[in-house]
């Protein structure tokens, strides 16, 4: 069952500030994800705790990898209104906006991120 992150959407309705789109192309070249260590880490994620083990630069791993190229894209402003306690539909409704302009930068961009042919291939995956 795919997780649904819904707060920032219910932050912004609540105070009605706009919603601003943003995809970072790259950002997954910046780290490696260390793998092992299965049992402690799948149960501390029972408990909403993220276990990830990244390493950047080999000498000091918690700083990000040296020449990887980022392209960061800001999408249109979603202006919401103000809603004091705004209802799931509301939440639903406006996330699923939300999405939609992310998906729609993707397409736009990443072919200019990634190459024309690489960027043929890519695939956003949404969870």
């Amino acid at each position: 069952e795919k997780q649904r992150r819904y707060g920032f959407v219910r932050l912004c309705l609540k105070h009605g500030v706009a919603i601003r789109p943003v995809y970072a192309f790259g950002e997954g070249q910046l780290f490696n994800n260390i793998q092992g260590l299965w049992k402690p880490r799948l149960a501390l994620n029972r408990f909403s705790i993220p276990t990830i083990i990244v390493w950047g630069l080999w000498y000091l791993p918690l700083l990000p990898k040296r020449g990887v190229k980022m392209t960061i894209v800001v999408g249109k402003p979603l202006v919401v209104p103000k809603i004091e306690s705004p209802t799931r539909e509301d939440v639903a409704h406006w996330h699923g906006k939300y999405i939609l302009e992310l998906k729609r930068i993707y397409e736009e961009y990443k072919e200019v991120a990634y190459g024309v042919e690489d960027g043929k291939e890519a695939k956003l995956e949404v969870w």
